[in-house]
């Protein structure tokens, strides 16, 4: 009889409540854009009312009307929230989106994800070579970028999130900068969202 009720209270013990492990917590601020145009740095000119030109980008919950050749499409965390919303710069290196800078511990593994989108275009399509190609790097503790990986946008996929993780180890402490360049100059089509960079252990 002893042992059956000690076996009914290891099994009522088992089943009982558990505590919940925390979400990650993502060292990019501000990286899924819900606090607007802020926390982070970009070669490309803010405009809010309506892009005009190459090289221009603002902050919204939908790529159209800001260009009205851009389809109309939600964000990448609840479909209803901000995203960045770029047309392409035809200037080489130009920086798309930098954080700010991100304090890291040495030996310890960081995980890296991002989302984009082809936004181009609601009523027409460009050929090849009008795909954005962006590319993610770090740069620690000052140095020379290091490549996180490219994505380059689907001119089939049009409002479909395509997304990039991997891996990156600190062999010291410091501090890092993670930063966006589209590879691609055309000016044709190469019109892009960002949304949920995130960047933690």
């Amino acid at each position: 009889m002893k042992v059956r009720t000690l076996a009914l209270l290891a099994v009522g013990l088992l089943a009982g409540p558990m505590t919940a492990l925390g979400a990650p917590i993502n060292l990019v601020t501000n990286g899924d854009f819900e606090a607007g145009n802020t926390d982070f740095s970009s070669s490309y000119s803010y405009v809010p009312a309506g892009n005009s030109s190459e090289g221009q980008y603002t902050v919204r919950t939908n790529p159209y009307p800001w260009n009205g050749a851009f389809i109309s499409t939600g964000d990448h965390t609840t479909g209803s929230g901000q995203m960045f919303v770029g047309n392409g710069s035809p200037v080489s290196g130009a920086i798309v989106w930098q954080s700010t800078a991100i304090a890291v511990t040495a030996s310890t593994n960081y995980f890296f994800e991002a989302f984009v989108n082809n936004v181009c275009c609601s009523t027409f399509t460009f050929g090849p070579g009008s795909e954005s190609i962006l590319e993610f790097s770090l740069i620690f503790n000052g140095g020379t970028p290091i490549s996180l990986g490219t994505i380059t946008t689907s001119l089939a996929l049009a409002g479909t999130w395509e997304g990039l993780s991997t891996q990156w180890s600190a062999l010291g402490a410091g501090n890092v900068v993670l930063r966006l360049i589209n590879q691609n100059t055309n000016r044709g089509g190469n019109d892009f969202a960002l949304d949920d960079v995130f960047f933690g252990t």
